[in-house]
């Protein structure tokens, strides 16, 4: 399956609707309390940045909101994943894998060294982390220095050049 990952734009709305709705009830089991209007005045840039995940017919399978950040320990700038989701039906096919590593490339053009994310209580999503990131009890994951440098390197590569060439997690640990 090949995934067309984009920025989202104003016309993605209604898909973007659907697919909160859905990772609000299977993450918290509750429905999405947002708006359209506010997705609208908040995103794009705006409060934060989306990506979406297209199939090849033209459906809006996945969604990744992001947010620059900075990390004072290190002086750093970065990137925050602050949520991320791909319908059931496509998981599992790549599509969360390629919005990271856009993610990350759009982040290193802008001077960022780091990725940031959060992860659910759910060991899917903790080992798609664990393959390339440092994790942490609380759920927190960082892909940084030569990791980071390497899966943003990614970003023009085909899904099975990606798959056979993730960083190592170690290389977190490399400047």
């Amino acid at each position: 399956m090949s995934y067309l990952i984009r920025q989202a734009g104003r016309n993605d709305i209604p898909q973007l609707e659907k697919l909160l709705d859905a990772y609000m009830r299977e993450t918290y089991q509750g429905i999405w309390a947002g708006t359209a209007e506010r997705l609208e005045q908040d995103g794009f840039g705006n409060e934060f940045e989306l990506v979406v995940a297209e199939n090849s017919g033209g459906e809006v399978v996945g969604f990744a909101a992001w947010i620059p950040t900075y990390d004072l320990h290190y002086c750093m700038k970065g990137g925050e994943v602050i949520d991320m989701f791909v319908c059931p039906p496509e998981r599992g096919r790549g599509a969360a894998l390629l919005m990271a590593i856009d993610i990350a490339s759009e982040i290193q053009k802008r001077g960022g060294t780091f990725l940031k994310g959060g992860a659910v209580d759910n060991a899917v999503v903790r080992r798609f982390y664990g393959r390339m990131a440092m994790c942490f009890p609380d759920g927190t994951s960082y892909v940084s220095g030569r990791a980071f440098r390497h899966l943003a390197g990614l970003a023009d590569k085909n899904l099975r050049e990606i798959v056979g060439n993730l960083p190592e997690t170690a290389w977190n640990y490399e400047p």
